[in-house]
Order: structure tokens, then sequence, then C-alpha cells
């Protein structure tokens, strides 16, 4: 509850198209992008109404700032109205896995296609 409250807190406070600063570890010791490289400027601008620049840059970001908002929304509802949607998603608990798996494993394919796409651009410009 607390991380899509802060989630959609940086989502506002972020500048939309990145500060000219790489933040990713990764990004800054390999020059190749992680699977989440481009999330915080994609929040920034879903949370803005920008959905196209949004998918540019992480096409999972509309779907996590949604999962926030929601989140968010329901920490403020009453608690039996949480009671109801916790027992809802217990008695679907293999629909939810199977919906968390799938996630998963979109998120990080997306970052293993991509950089692997930026690294065969990199070893194109290299020769």
């Amino acid at each position: 509850m607390i991380a899509a409250w802060l989630g959609l807190l940086l989502a506002a406070v972020s500048p939309p198209h990145g500060s000219g600063v790489t933040l990713c570890w990764l990004k800054s010791v390999t020059g190749l992008p992680c699977p989440g490289c481009g999330m915080t400027r994609s929040l920034s601008c879903g949370i803005r109404g920008m959905f196209s620049e949004s998918l540019h840059y992480h096409p999972m970001g509309l779907f996590i700032l949604a999962l926030f908002i929601l989140i968010a929304a329901q920490s403020l509802c009453t608690r039996g109205f949480r009671e109801r949607v916790a027992r809802f998603m217990e008695n679907q608990a293999t629909f939810f896995n199977h919906l968390y798996f799938a996630f998963v494993l979109t998120f990080m394919g997306f970052g293993i296609v991509r950089a692997l796409f930026s690294f065969g651009g990199a070893l194109v410009a290299s020769k």
C-alpha cells in the first residue's frame, strides 16, 4: 500500500522526460538497459495523461500506474471493503497467480528483448 503511494508520488514529482541523469546502475556499468529502465519516465508521463510518451518509455508503465492507483484507492476504502477484496482474490488465487506470472514473464521478456536489440545496435555501430 505504501509502495503504491510512493510510486504515485515519485511519478508526480519526476520530470516526464527525465532529468538527464541515468539512475540505473546496470545501464551505467554495461550501457545496456535493465528491464525497468524508463519506468519512472513512463509513470511520470502516464500520470500527466501523456499516454503515447508513456508507452514509448516503457510499455508496462501504464499497467503499473493503474495498479498503483487501484491499490492507493483501495487503501482509502473501508476495512470491510478491503476484506471483501482480499477474500475475492483468495477465492480466485489461481487466476491471480497466472496473471502475476504473465506480468513477470512479459516484463522480463520485454527487458531481455530490448537489451538484445540495444546490444545488437551497439555491435553494428562499432563496426
